[in-house]
């Protein structure tokens, strides 16, 4: 009997695609490669709407269509070899051609579908057979941002100065000489990878400065509030300072909604950056920086800036959230000293009506025993005088027994009007 075959799980091809999901492509020896950056646009469906535009291109030009599955697509046009890679929330278009290829938008490529989304970033890898980059070329760069390092331990070399062209691209310069064809394609890709994830880890960076200020203000908004809690003495007062802790609260919630995701992924992006750059295996030369020191030392502030002032952010909200709490307990606490006020005064009135409802209860016991007194002195005339009988002594003896028989009425009353358990 032959054993069963297990179940997958559910996860596991998609687990096992993921290896695969974004292959390295190999280049030749000798090419130039182009990378545009798209970010898109922050509304539901933007990059479905993008990836659709894509596929229409494709379907229009021949080319085989997309799945949504494949989140890295290759084709080849008559002049280029053109990816297109789909992330979180933007699209990069890579194309590779000849050294002497110069045209910076080919209208081959499928850019039309991209007119919705927002150019972040581009760049140009010029590769060559050298072993080193040729100084012929250096003088082209900016020398204060120049970076000329070696990589894959001495067996390449890399130069760049992250100054964009009059088309916007920024230029490296990659001597592969002594690479293998793999390791050659590898090292192209990181190098795409590194400013790509150089452009995306600051793009929190500007909304933090923009942000700076707004914060402030909310800051000592609530230093102010604070301070005058001391102050608020006043039920009315009380309910002011909480309205304005609550206008506080919603500021501040609307700027960690505004910038939490930028400043998560800002982070995530800068990890991912930080691992690239230690997979090129750089080595200094004396021409210039190496991509690590020079990019470490421009990103990493950017990045630390983004953190305190997202750190900012949740100490204020958490002041706030303390603030609130110490009100709340305070009004709970005036509260519970009103309703004590209010118990004592019901209790007090409820004792003066039962001594009120006593004092009355009395005086009708009294004043019907009067009454039936009188009825009886009529009712005991006629006989009391046929008897020779005094009806003065009559009446006297009979009030005793007529005062108590009212009493003993008017408490069953009572009883039977007292619910249960307060007799």
């Amino acid at each position: 009997m032959s054993a069963p075959h297990p179940h997958d799980h559910p996860y596991r091809e998609a687990i096992m695609a993921e290896v695969h999901a974004r292959p390295v492509e190999i280049v030749p020896e000798a090419c130039r490669l182009r990378r545009l950056v798209f970010v898109m646009p922050a509304v539901s469906g933007a990059m479905m709407r993008v990836f659709h535009a894509f596929e229409s291109f494709c379907e229009e030009t021949g080319y085989p269509l997309p799945t949504l599955a494949s989140r890295q697509y290759s084709f080849a046009t008559p002049r280029h070899h053109v990816t297109w890679e789909f992330h979180t929330e933007f699209v990069t278009v890579t194309w590779r051609s000849d050294l002497d290829d110069w045209e910076n938008w080919p209208d081959d490529i499928g850019l039309g579908a991209l007119t919705q989304a927002q150019l972040i970033g581009a760049m140009r890898i010029d590769v060559t057979a050298d072993s080193t980059v040729r100084d012929a070329l250096v003088p082209g760069f900016n020398l204060p941002s120049l970076c000329l390092a070696d990589i894959e331990s001495g067996n390449g070399q890399v130069a760049t100065d992250f100054v964009p062209d009059a088309d916007r691209f920024t230029r490296f310069e990659l001597a592969a000489g002594r690479l293998t064809v793999l390791r050659r394609s590898i090292v192209v890709r990181r190098l795409l990878e590194v400013e790509t994830y150089r452009t995306m880890a600051l793009l929190g960076l500007p909304l933090a400065r923009e942000a700076a200020g707004d914060l402030r203000s909310i800051e000592l908004d609530l230093t102010a509030l604070v301070e005058s809690l001391s102050a608020a003495t006043t039920p009315a007062a009380v309910q002011q300072s909480l309205s304005e802790l609550h206008k506080l609260s919603v500021r501040s919630g609307q700027l960690s909604e505004r910038l939490g995701y930028r400043f998560a992924a800002g982070q995530a992006y800068g990890d991912i950056l930080r691992m690239r750059l230690a997979n090129l295996r750089e080595n200094s030369t004396a021409r210039g920086s190496t991509l690590t020191h020079y990019i470490g030392n421009r990103v990493d502030p950017g990045l630390a800036t983004c953190a305190a002032m997202e750190k900012r952010l949740a100490v204020v909200s958490d002041k706030i959230e303390r603030a609130i709490g110490l009100l709340d307990v305070r009004i709970g606490v005036d509260m519970q000293v009103q309703n004590a006020a209010v118990l004592d005064s019901i209790a007090q009135t409820a004792r003066s009506q039962f001594l009120l409802q006593r004092t009355v209860e009395g005086l009708s016991t009294i004043a019907i025993s009067y009454y039936l007194l009188g009825i009886l002195s009529y009712l005991l005339a006629g006989p009391l005088e046929e008897l020779h009988w005094e009806k003065t002594m009559a009446l006297s003896i009979a009030a005793p027994f007529v005062v108590l028989a009212v009493w003993l009425m008017a408490r069953a009353v009572r009883r039977a009007h007292t619910p249960a358990g307060m007799h």
